[in-house]
């Protein structure tokens, strides 16, 4: 149906929707679009439910609202419960801390319907403050999806590869075209209090992948609530190193198999994982600079591995590396097993099950794997 379903998911949200449900009742949409609001309950312990129904219900809205339930944990499952109980051909991902501007569910139609080619579209985010930002917020805002992707509204480039999942507007038809080749998600996104991420960068990935283009819209614009505990640096640095970093190594495995198998090539896995450890050492080695002075610079930035030093984006760099190390070395055999089933993925998607459209779906790589 011609249409678009806001996919709320909740865990524990019960301080947060409030505000969220404000903005969500308050959206300005003309009689022609017929839209709905799903809540999806993600094995909450408090009385999120209680609460999104009396929130919604002080608005007095004709808008379908529905809540259902889903006991498996993650932002991922969460999402999929909501897809599947969506009835319209558009879905909009609103996190439970994402104040939608009033035009946005009516911005979000429109270019939909405009843009036949596109598959998924988003928009800004700026950030609002539980208390005052700290001083190294904006040098790490990006990694809290508080961002302009771009400078303009336009097609995503090949350098930029995703869009954030906050207020991510996606086609049904690309997710059902997804299924038909068999990509089941890697990344199962946050799950309780992990902070695991990348769900959405894999979507968009896969979008890609199969020809389908990414937009973004300028005039598309969220205030992304930042509470408290997120604003330490203890959570930036827990956040950034693991939950985002640990994700990377999937979608590095994700552009090598896509890579080779547009040129009907194949790189073994023993070959890339060797290829990711240098990878992943130089990069924490060599995190201010290359050679003998990074060498240096390394040295001497050694107790960063055991001091937290408040905004230091070497501290990250340095973090984040070691960390994929780490996984990589405890964990080969499972990243053997996703190589391979990626590898499966991506050459059913050039076998034909959809035509693809190489120019905009390839991702830029070099020769060194």
């Amino acid at each position: 149906m011609n249409g678009i379903s806001v996919i709320i998911c909740c865990f524990n949200s019960a301080s947060r929707l409030p505000q969220t449900m404000k903005y969500v009742a308050a959206q300005e949409v003309t009689d022609k679009i017929a839209w709905e609001i799903i809540l999806v309950n993600n094995a909450s312990t408090d009385n999120t439910t209680e609460v999104a129904m009396y929130e919604w219900q002080k608005y007095n809205k004709t808008i379908p609202f529905t809540i259902t339930d889903q006991p498996i944990p993650g932002l991922t499952a969460a999402r999929e419960k909501g897809i599947k109980e969506a009835k319209f051909d558009y879905l909009l991902f609103c996190d439970d801390d994402n104040w939608l501007n009033s035009d946005y569910i009516e911005i979000a139609f429109e270019c939909m319907e405009k843009r036949k080619d596109v598959g998924i579209i988003g928009g800004c985010s700026s950030g609002s403050f539980e208390i005052p930002e700290p001083f190294w917020f904006q040098t790490f805002s990006q990694s809290y999806v508080v961002e302009r992707p771009l400078k303009e509204s336009g097609y995503l480039p090949v350098t930029r590869e995703y869009l954030a999942g906050a207020g991510m507007i996606i086609r049904k038809q690309l997710l059902s075209a997804m299924k038909d080749v068999g990509f089941t998600p890697i990344l199962t996104d946050r799950i309780g209090k992990s902070l695991m991420s990348g769900g959405d960068y894999e979507l968009c990935l896969i979008a890609k992948f199969l020809g389908s283009r990414i937009y973004y819209d300028e005039r598309l614009n969220l205030v992304h609530f930042m509470s408290k505990e997120r604003l330490s640096w203890e959570y930036c640095i827990r956040m950034t190193t693991v939950g985002h970093a640990i994700p990377e190594i999937i979608f590095d495995l994700y552009r090598v198999a896509h890579y080779f198998s547009l040129r009907n090539q194949q790189r073994s896995f023993a070959r890339i994982y060797l290829r990711l450890l240098k990878n992943y050492f130089d990069d924490m080695v060599f995190a201010e600079q290359k050679g003998i002075k990074g060498i240096f610079n390394f040295l001497s930035n050694i107790s960063l591995f055991f001091r937290l030093r408040i905004g230091s984006l070497t501290q990250r760099k340095m973090l984040s590396s070691r960390n994929k190390l780490f996984f990589l070395l405890n964990n080969s055999k499972l990243l053997k097993q996703q190589y391979t089933s990626i590898q499966i993925l991506m050459e059913k998607i050039k076998e034909g099950h959809l035509k693809i459209k190489r120019e905009s779906s390839t991702i830029q790589m070099d020769e060194k794997y």
